[in-house]
């Protein structure tokens, strides 16, 4: 019987999105550059810190009371914390100091809110300040708090940091500005200006398939010396990053990945930790992924990381954070609320991030429910696809193909040309990706390949081309 695996395939579409800005460097590329990097302005704090990286926040006040602050940036798993609402859409507090006393218990390292997940653009000023509150009220002191204040102004950034510090939180996250696209000079003087104006340690957030912009590694090591300036979280999902970084940034500034899917990996390459969706639903896990990853010890950080692979993929089978909010649901975490332009997840897709819930062990599989089965053991076929992948949208459709087939895939590998961004996005670029390739059946895996090969002939314009690979010659060339 044909079995068909339920795939994250916008998921994917979206980090092969991201492949088309990366930029690979080697540590000692990065050094050799790093003399010739842009500098961030000399503000007061530079001097006298001597190149000490001031990465501890100082007490805030709110409404004339100290708020004691100053919890250093941890490694291991951050959570990037759902906003629980009720049925109606209103924030609900009550349920988000249960979910901080709950991430608390299970170890998780440190807290993320107002990001992305948690729905920050839909919330009012006083919504955010009742968050900012209830956190450090519940947790502060004891989990490292982080903000996220990012947004398409230089000024309004720093104006939000100024709350976040006021409401005492240890750090602010900072997404590059999205949709205008600056470039590296303005990347630079953007997040100078932020560190500058304000007396909290920054992590940069780097995640061009969200903001169309891709912070480069040369910009991040520029940034890294401001004594503000204290870490990353890289949502690129190119890993070949941490280990240069790590060398040429040091110890101290810390490396989170935000690809949950790559952030084993990540931590294992050199990185430092992961702000993560997945330890929303299933935080000591990913505690135990990441302080095995960080002791170097890659057996154990599988074997934790393996009934979590699901989750990692599922929970972006519709945009974030709307499977994530369903599975806090179907938990019993919080309750179903979701603001506009969001919706709750499709009947169609809660099938899967359940049957992902329980091969994580989050909820007992239900009684006469038949484990969803995998594409292990279907026949595969390693492919290499090149051109103009992204421009022409030949990745994507490459990728539908596949799905509408009911096929599984694997990214193996990939290679992009670099970009330089000193003013416009180079999007016709030659790109390679490798993929595994998996049909039901030995039938189904020719049909896929024949229509892959009918899109590369038919989309003339992305001069492609579709390879057959010997089974270890997946890597594309350089």
């Amino acid at each position: 019987a044909k079995r068909k695996r339920h795939r994250a395939a916008d998921r994917r579409r979206v980090s092969l999105s991201m492949l088309m800005f990366a930029h690979l460097a080697s540590a000692a590329f990065i050094a050799s550059r790093s003399a010739l990097l842009p500098t961030p302005a000399t503000h007061p704090s530079a001097a006298a810190t001597a190149g000490t990286r001031a990465c501890v926040a100082t007490a805030p006040r709110r409404g004339g009371e100290a708020v004691m602050a100053g919890m250093p940036l941890p490694a291991g798993s951050l959570v990037a914390l759902a906003t629980p609402m009720t049925s109606t859409g209103e924030v609900d507090i009550a349920t988000l100091r249960e979910l901080l006393r709950w991430h608390k218990a299970e170890g998780t390292d440190g807290v993320v809110i107002l990001g992305t997940t948690g729905e920050a653009s839909t919330l009012t000023s006083a919504e955010k300040e009742e968050v900012m509150a209830a956190t450090r009220e519940e947790v502060g002191g004891e989990m490292a708090i982080l903000v996220g204040t990012g947004t398409i102004s230089t000024e309004a950034t720093i104006a939000a940091t100024k709350q976040a510090k006021l409401f005492g939180a240890d750090a602010a996250l900072v997404v590059t500005p999205y949709y205008v696209k600056p470039s590296q000079a303005g990347l630079v003087a953007h997040f100078t200006r932020i560190a500058d104006a304000v007396e909290l340690p920054i992590v940069l957030y780097n995640v061009p398939g969200r903001t169309g912009v891709d912070m480069s590694v040369e910009t991040t090591v520029a940034l890294s010396r401001h004594p503000r300036i204290c870490g990353l979280k890289d949502a690129t999902g190119d890993n070949t990053r941490a280990a240069p970084m790590r060398a040429v940034c040091g110890d101290d500034f810390r490396l989170y990945s935000g690809e949950d899917a790559a952030a084993r990996e990540y931590v294992l390459q050199g990185g430092d930790g992961v702000i993560s969706v997945t330890a929303n639903v299933a935080p000591a896990a990913v505690a135990a992924v990441m302080a095995s990853g960080r002791a170097g010890d890659a057996a154990a950080a599988l074997a934790a990381d393996g009934p979590l692979m699901a989750l990692h993929r599922d929970l972006f089978c519709e945009a974030n954070p709307i499977p994530v909010k369903w599975a806090l649901h179907k938990m019993g975490r919080m309750g179903e609320g979701i603001r506009s332009p969001l919706s709750p997840l499709g009947v169609a897709f809660q099938p899967r991030v359940a049957g992902a819930l329980q091969q994580a062990g989050c909820i007992a599989s239900e009684e006469g429910a038949s484990a969803a089965a995998g594409s292990v053991g279907w026949p595969s076929r390693d492919l290499l696809l090149q051109g103009h992948l992204f421009d022409q949208g030949l990745i994507n459709q490459a990728l539908d193909i596949i799905e509408k087939q009911n096929g599984d895939f694997e990214i193996l590998a990939f290679s992009v040309q670099p970009n330089d961004q000193n003013s416009e996005f180079n999007f016709r670029r030659t790109s390679s990706v490798s993929l595994r390739v998996f049909g039901v059946d030995a039938s189904a895996l020719e049909d896929i390949t024949r229509r892959l090969r009918a899109l590369v002939d038919v989309l003339e314009s992305a001069e492609g081309s579709l390879t057959i690979l010997p089974a270890k010659a997946a890597a594309p060339p350089a």
